[in-house]
């Protein structure tokens, strides 16, 4: 690569983190004015808030990140004085790093079983940070928002990885690292227009309970948690992603080539992504059917104790009504016997004989 064409992808680079960074100013403006629209005069407060967090966001894990020493490359082969050189330095550094105490770094076998367990750290925390990203974006269902959580989580990642191994990449793989947040970032932010249903629905629907299916009224809730995850799917794709290009850069080994590091993150992303969405989507899909089942019994419960309210009303109701009606005969029948005595009496009366001279 020639120098021309270097400084042509730096530019580029750049050119392109600062352009996502204004495109992060205008998703906080935008979340400024719903906020002035719920509530008018919040619109301010809300947007210098929102902007002082991400770019102290931002901004603190970068300056941290920069602190670190550049990453141990190995030399050319048939260098052995830059070789020996290096092994006694990657040694020195391990021996400081705290994910390593305890671990022997006398021969060659136990340097690679060390770099090894650093490695599998760094891929615990990428899987920690893409399910994370997954759970959100995937209950969050807002554009904007899934765009601020994809870059503040994608930075914070490469800046835990690089504490991992207490090492950076250098400034033109950090700027790579950053233009690659940056696409991310836009991409999250795009994804409500795209119908990822179809394309991620083999590994979305190993997460979703087959029962779920069968339940009658519940095809549409499946529907709209299959595009959910499938959407959060995505996002965690690209951090995963994220985060095994940074290990490769921050590790210290051979300087790597940017199409292999690209190549090979992709792969090993699509082969981790199947096991986190069915983890995670599991999860989630237990909570949300979780929460219906809880709100469909409150709701008959409630139905129930209506009922039987009701039921308790037309009863008492009805004693009254018999009680009443029951009162009121009863005065009927003596007011007809007290009028049937008078009468019997007047009738007595009048047949009664005369008396005789």
């Amino acid at each position: 690569m020639t120098r021309f064409t270097s400084r042509l992808l730096w530019i580029c680079a750049t050119g392109f983190v600062v352009w996502s960074a204004v495109f992060a100013v205008a998703m906080v403006s935008q979340l400024a004015d719903a906020a002035d629209r719920l509530h008018a005069g919040a619109g301010q407060p809300v947007f210098w808030s929102l902007l002082g967090l991400l770019t102290a966001t931002v901004l603190v894990p970068t300056l941290w990140l920069l602190r670190l020493p550049a990453a141990l490359r190995f030399p050319a082969e048939g260098d052995q004085a830059a070789i020996t050189e290096y092994q006694q330095r990657l040694r020195a550094h391990l021996a400081r790093s705290s994910h390593l105490a305890g671990q022997p770094l006398n021969s060659d076998e136990e340097v690679m079983h060390a770099l090894a367990r650093l490695r599998d750290a760094a891929e615990v925390e990428t899987r920690r940070t893409a399910a994370s990203v997954l759970a959100s974006t995937a209950l969050l269902q807002n554009g904007k928002l899934d765009g601020l959580v994809v870059l503040v989580s994608q930075i914070q990642l490469v800046w835990r990885i690089a504490r991992i191994y207490g090492l950076r990449p250098s400034l033109q793989q950090m700027s790579y690292l950053y233009s690659n947040v940056g696409a991310c970032v836009l991409i999250a932010s795009s994804l409500d227009d795209v119908d990822f249903a179809e394309l991620t629905a083999p590994i979305v629907q190993s997460a979703t309970p087959a029962a779920v299916g069968s339940i009658p009224g519940l095809g549409g809730m499946g529907n709209l948690l299959t595009n959910s995850l499938a959407s959060g799917a995505a996002n965690a794709f690209l951090t995963l992603r994220v985060g095994l290009i940074a290990d490769a850069y921050c590790a210290p080994q051979q300087a790597p080539e940017r199409q292999a590091v690209k190549q090979g993150a992709t792969r090993r992303a699509a082969q981790m992504l199947g096991s986190i969405v069915k983890d995670c989507g599991t999860q989630i899909t237990q909570a949300v059917y979780g929460r219906i089942k809880s709100s469909v019994v409150h709701t008959a419960q409630a139905a129930a104790d209506s009922v039987m309210q009701a039921g308790r009303s037309v009863g008492s109701a009805t004693q009254s009504a018999v009680h009443a009606t029951t009162q009121s005969l009863s005065q009927a029948a003596a007011q007809v016997r007290d009028s049937t005595t008078s009468v019997t009496q007047r009738l007595q009366q009048s047949i009664k004989p005369k008396d005789k001279p």
